[in-house]
């Protein structure tokens, strides 16, 4: 028999009779799911948990993460990692883009399938701002241009140093990259 964890610690289960609310109504019985997860870019086990019905996407994310033992960038309230749904033979679905939907609904949407897969993006950060490369190499203008800098404003070095990257020469951007960029003149001269 397979083992479904339980992510909600403090939720009720059972009849009216069992838990009652202020003035005697009964409860409404929470209802669980059984849901797997996995991460799609490595050959990470799958995760098996519950949730109840009524928990968003977005937990699914959080829990099955957590389980894979990953970290959501850049955190896990608003992450840019994104959720799929995992499709017959293991094709994997678009991301999913609403993951304050509830679980139940969605797989009701979806014929019962209850299979995600977590897709860790390449997020980077330059001072504090967040986004995802869409190439494993960039170069320092086209990171400046993806995060709405002007490259003629902006310089981009790597975090503690003074050394400014060349503008037009690609390097890599991996996730958790982190970069700093500054007004020019601060650090180096204007070009």
């Amino acid at each position: 028999m397979e083992r479904y964890p339980n992510s909600h610690e403090n939720h009720s289960r059972g009849t009216g009779d069992q838990h009652r609310r202020e003035g005697g109504s009964p409860m409404k019985e929470v209802h669980e799911i059984h849901v797997s997860t996995r991460v799609l870019q490595s050959e990470s086990e799958e995760q098996k948990f519950k949730l109840p019905e009524s928990a968003p996407l977005l937990e699914v994310l959080q829990v099955g993460a957590r389980l894979a033992t990953v970290t959501l960038l850049p955190n896990s309230e608003d992450p840019l990692d994104k959720l799929h749904a995992l499709l017959k033979h293991d094709d994997v679905g678009p991301p999913i883009d609403d993951l304050r939907q509830a679980l139940g609904n969605f797989i009701h949407d979806r014929d019962g399938k209850h299979n995600f897969g977590i897709e860790l993006v390449r997020v980077f950060r330059v001072n504090t701002r967040w986004a995802v490369a869409p190439q494993p190499e960039m170069t320092p203008r086209q990171i400046l241009d993806l995060l709405g800098l002007n490259f003629q404003e902006y310089t981009l070095y790597r975090p503690g140093s003074a050394t400014p990257l060349p503008l037009e020469t690609a390097i890599p951007v991996e996730r958790g990259s982190v970069f700093e960029a500054q007004r020019d003149g601060k650090y180096g001269q204007r070009r």
